[in-house]
């Protein structure tokens, strides 16, 4: 029988095992380090690996949604309640970074259609798809999907169209805030004195800040013992001193002698001297008039009695700390505060005219905004702090009457962010939980006429042309070759 001997394999052959197993090994390794590498972007925190392009920043959280994140010391869990394939981009990546703030703060989504006794638990009977529910131990907080966003409707009737901006950052950072920094204050406006209304702005700022706000008639009630902050918001009449049927001003000294806390805006249009001289008992009191600013970078429209006030600086009360003062304060018709320096008393400014400022003496009556003999000059201070050193009272003291109005927010979102911070500091509160909303289109470009048929021209005539040519001249040059 003839045998058969058993060949070697040759170098080529061999070369090609080697070269095999040596690319099977690479693309086993290049595998597991993609899959090592996905899972490691996974885990690093969605700030370091997504960018925010969007115009209003959508995806970023504001300063003030950053500090309470950071300052987070209880765990608080966020229920997406949402249908599964019908998640809200935007609520999504919003949570993604407020996880990557902290590593207090969790989220997941609930599909109401496989939950749907979930809700109730937290007292909502029929929660609609898109709500948020926040939770941290035993408190809760539940927003609805229509709040998460603004609509306004303010040129509706003139265009036929509305806007619609995302407020949710807002409403969650308040909620968080709610549920995380304890026990509830209590703030209480005074009432039977032809008072302005707290504005439904203001009040939601208050109110998100952690602050219950409730009316308080003194006629009739004495200040309750957990008042953290009483709001007087420019009354048209004075307040009862003694001999009257309700003492009202007592009222007043003994909580503030207690330690209370004040916040008062006034108009230098109604007369109220026992209020004044209770301003004056801390130091404050009126400059004759109405300011008028000399400085057009600081009044609005060409009206020098809309005053666009600069915050005082070098601030020793804190008062100012909280407050983005980076946002412009409207100030409509205001008067002056004089600031005199008084035993036991430390007082400054918060607000403050510029020095090309000056004080109409004649006030309402006034016939013409030009300095006339006897207006004294600027600068005024315009609100003011104070404080009792020895009872630890408080107030703030705004002369201007028109600083909480809803028509001024809508232009001017400062004043809010003036009068939430004031009523935080006052109440003991450190920072605002106020986030502006956010426009979910971009801005359109609007070009001139002229500049629209200069760009039209370029680009239909101009470019094309210029293209044909380079074209011509490379075919020509090719063919001489």
């Amino acid at each position: 029988m003839k045998k058969f001997e058993k060949k070697s394999a040759c170098p080529l052959e061999r070369l090609r095992l080697r070269s095999g197993i040596y690319a099977s090994a690479v693309t086993v390794l290049v595998v597991v380090l993609a899959v090592l590498l996905n899972l490691i972007v996974r885990a690093v925190p969605t700030k370091y690996t997504e960018f925010d392009l969007s115009e209003a920043g959508l995806y970023t959280l504001s300063d003030s949604s950053k500090d309470i994140a950071h300052a987070l010391t209880q765990d608080v869990t966020i229920y997406y309640l949402a249908e599964t394939g019908s998640e809200d981009a935007i609520i999504t990546k919003l949570l993604d970074r407020y996880a990557s703030e902290s590593s207090h703060i969790k989220w997941e989504t609930k599909d109401p259609a496989v939950y749907p006794t979930f809700a109730a638990q937290y007292g909502v009977q029929s929660a609609e798809n898109g709500s948020l529910i926040l939770v941290s131990g035993e408190k809760s907080a539940v927003l609805a999907a229509s709040d998460l966003y603004d609509y306004d409707y303010s040129d509706y009737y003139t265009t036929g169209s509305y806007s619609v901006t995302f407020g949710g950052e807002n409403k969650l950072t308040a909620a968080i805030y709610r549920i995380t920094s304890g026990e509830e204050l209590h703030a209480y406006y005074t009432t039977n004195h032809g008072e302005q209304r707290l504005t439904d702005t203001l009040t939601d700022a208050l109110e998100d800040q952690n602050l219950s706000v409730s009316p308080l008639d003194l006629l009739t009630d004495t200040i309750p013992d957990d008042c953290d902050l009483l709001i007087i918001n420019d009354p048209q009449q004075d307040f009862a001193s003694a001999g009257g049927l309700v003492d009202e001003m007592s009222a007043l000294r003994v909580y503030l002698k207690n330690g209370g806390h004040l916040m008062l805006t006034t108009d230098s249009y109604y007369s109220t001297p026992n209020l004044d001289a209770l301003m004056a008992e801390f130091g404050l009191t009126r400059t004759t008039g109405l300011v008028v600013e000399g400085d057009s970078g600081h009044y609005l429209n060409g009206y020098p009695y809309y005053l666009l006030p600069d915050y005082a600086t070098d601030t020793e009360s804190g008062t100012l700390d909280g407050i983005d003062t980076s946002r412009r304060v409207l100030l409509q018709m205001a008067q002056g505060i004089t600031i005199t320096e008084t035993e036991g008393i430390a007082s400054e400014a918060l607000l403050v005219s510029t020095e090309s400022s000056y004080s109409k003496a004649a006030g309402y009556e006034m016939t013409t905004a030009e300095q006339e003999d006897g207006d004294p000059d600027g600068p005024f201070a315009l609100a003011a702090y104070a404080s009792d050193n020895s009872t630890g009272a408080e107030l703030i003291w705004v002369n201007c009457g028109n600083m909480d109005n809803e028509a001024v927010y809508q232009t001017v979102p400062g004043n809010v962010t003036f009068l939430q911070g004031c009523a935080a500091s006052l109440a003991g509160q450190e920072g605002t939980t106020l986030v502006e909303s956010k426009a979910l289109e971009a801005a359109p470009i609007t070009i001139s006429g002229h500049t629209a048929a200069v760009l039209g021209l370029v680009f239909v005539l101009i470019l094309p042309a210029a293209v044909l040519a380079v074209g011509a001249v490379v075919v020509l040059l090719r063919r001489r070759k």
